[in-house]
């Protein structure tokens, strides 16, 4: 008997540093039944060309190439369009990350297992830390909104782009499946989803994410500390979904409390502040939560106490130094 189609999807920009390997953990996997598309977003430098010279040796791989370069969240949802009709099962891998041998027939396998599961994740490695650890090593399965519930209580991560697995069918009734006004589009898109299906987790790293200093993730993302923003437009919209009134209430006034103390602290140590202030206002005014001058004095006090206890803190957020891995 066939086994269940997965359809990897690989969307790029200027992703020649880092593709071949990304493709070659493709081709690599065990389990053989995948179409893998690949969308090149009218990339600048040899990504077609490289993405060209796999899929004339392997039938399995489509290349696609966009007329003209899209915006990052727009040309993900691109690619997942350009998956087969027959395929089961989604695994979006990014250019310059890589999948282990295994990973397509240990995310099946436990998907088969349990048809409610619409997202299958796993443990990865982010660089040279294993990541989206916590959850109880005898369980696979687990309600979609609980594992939503422990992440936006900031309990446990077990959600991460690189290593999840998703229903096709699920991908394929949003239109567009990535909400196009978040840069975390994927964690978004997990919330809604999650909370109409269940979640299976592999307690294996089947995955690798690479951290370089092209990356989104780099130059955006933890640059100007987007996800603070997004948490709390995504907490507003998604979190009634999983909470009740005042439960909900409480974790938004407990991320807030942090939240002013970390623009306290940009305040100072920010390369760019009066961008990165800008951005983060803007989001607070958004969301209808501004800090007012008491919520100010009360994070700045906060920090200034913290930076006496806990010097070494102070001194390498002014240096700009992430701590030591």
């Amino acid at each position: 008997m066939s086994q269940p189609v997965v359809s990897i999807v690989t969307p790029v920009y200027n992703g020649e540093s880092f593709l071949g390997a990304c493709i070659e953990s493709a081709l690599a996997q065990t389990y053989a039944d995948f179409e893998y598309v690949i969308l090149d977003n009218a990339s600048t430098d040899d990504t077609n060309v490289i993405a060209a010279a796999y899929a004339r040796k392997d039938p399995r791989i489509r290349l696609h190439r966009n007329e003209r370069t899209l915006p990052v969240i727009e040309n993900w949802n691109r690619s997942l369009e350009l998956m087969s009709p027959d395929s089961r099962y989604c695994r979006i891998l990014h250019a310059d990350d890589t999948m282990y041998a295994d990973c397509l027939e240990k995310s099946v396998a436990l998907a088969e297992r349990y048809p409610s599961v619409g997202v299958i994740g796993s443990l990865r490695l982010r660089g040279k830390v294993i990541q989206c650890e916590g959850l109880p090593r005898n369980r696979e399965f687990f309600s979609g909104k609980d594992i939503v519930r422990q992440f936006l209580r900031e309990e446990v991560y077990a959600l991460a782009p690189t290593s999840n697995m998703i229903r096709s069918d699920l991908v394929r009734a949003r239109k567009p499946f990535y909400p196009t006004q978040y840069l975390h589009a994927d964690l978004a898109a997990y919330f809604d989803i999650l909370k109409d299906c269940d979640f299976g987790f592999i307690h294996d790293v089947i995955a690798f994410s690479r951290e370089h200093e092209n990356s989104i993730t780099t130059t955006v993302a933890e640059r100007n500390q987007t996800i603070l923003k997004e948490w709390l437009l995504m907490l507003q919209h998604y979190g009634p979904n999983f909470f009740e009134p005042n439960e909900l209430a409480e974790i938004e006034r407990a991320f807030l409390r942090r939240y002013y103390r970390t623009l306290i602290r940009g305040a100072v140590t920010h390369p760019s502040r009066a961008a990165y202030l800008k951005y983060h206002l803007d989001g607070l005014q958004q969301a209808n939560r501004s800090p007012s001058p008491i919520d100010l004095l009360r994070a700045a006090g906060t920090e200034f106490t913290r930076s006496i206890l806990h010097p070494a803190k102070l001194v390498r957020h002014l240096s700009g130094r992430r701590p030591a891995a």
